[in-house]
Order: structure tokens, then C-alpha cells, then sequence
């Protein structure tokens, strides 16, 4: 074994031994997944004071989140609207204005294959679509 190889195993060793020690130490680096906490409120909405406000300013205005409203499977595709539609995975909006459209002229869908006639709806995406939603 030349230099070079002995100087790369001592750095392996020496790094599984570090992570042997940090893995074992009482003081814990590493935080666990049990203490993640998640909340969904929104951001509150900041504002200047009347008297504070210089001519040209703007107030400021914090980020907020949008909260969508939860979507249960499968959707009945002949009263779905345009957000549930937009739930399935890979239906934008786009997509869901021309299945509701094409629902409103043509009529309800019957089976996959009237939904194959949506433009932009093809074998792949109907596969991708079809376990989530029903025909009523």
C-alpha cells in the first residue's frame, strides 16, 4: 500500500469515526423528525401608520399563503369544477376549462373514452386521470 492509499484510508476511518461519535454523543446535533412542527396560518398583513406614511411610499405587505381546499377522490367528473379538476395530477387550468367546456356542449362523459375526445387528453394522461375520478 503506497502513501497516497494509506492516506486515504486513514481520512475514511477517520470520518467514519466522527460520524460514529457525533451518532452517539448525548448532546444529539441532529434534530429528529418527531420535533418538526407545521402550522397552516396565514401571515398576517402588515400596514404603516397613517401618520409614519411619506408621499410615494407604499405599505408593506407580508407573503401570505393560499389555502386550497381539500379535494376528496375520486371527483365525479360530470359536477366537477375547475379547482377539483385541477387537483388531478397533471389537469391545469387550462385543461380544466376545456373539459368543462367540452362537458357543457357536448355533454356528461360516459366513459374514458369520451374523455379522450378533450383536447390535450390523450391515452397517457386518461391512465393518469382515470383512478381518480368517477362517471355518474
Amino acid at each position: 500500500m503506497n502513501a497516497p492509499e494509506k492516506k486515504v484510508l486513514f481520512l475514511a476511518l477517520f470520518l467514519l469515526g466522527t460520524g460514529w461519535l457525533v451518532r452517539l454523543s448525548p448532546w444529539n446535533p441532529i434534530p429528529s423528525i418527531e420535533s418538526f412542527s407545521y402550522s397552516e396560518e396565514a401571515p398576517v398583513v402588515e400596514s404603516w401608520p397613517q401618520n409614519d406614511v411619506k408621499k410615494g411610499d407604499s405599505p408593506k405587505v407580508l407573503k401570505t399563503k393560499k389555502t386550497s381546499k381539500k379535494v376528496q377522490f375520486p371527483i365525479a367528473i360530470n359536477r366537477a369544477s375547475s379547482e377539483e379538476l385541477c387537483a388531478l395530477k397533471g389537469v391545469g387550468p387550462k385543461l380544466a376549462d376545456r373539459i368543462i367546456a367540452h362537458r357543457s356542449t357536448v355533454g356528461p362523459f360516459k366513459s374514458a373514452a369520451d374523455l379522450r375526445k378533450v383536447s390535450g387528453i390523450g391515452d397517457k394522461k386518461s391512465k393518469t386521470i382515470l383512478p381518480f375520478i368517477i362517471f355518474d
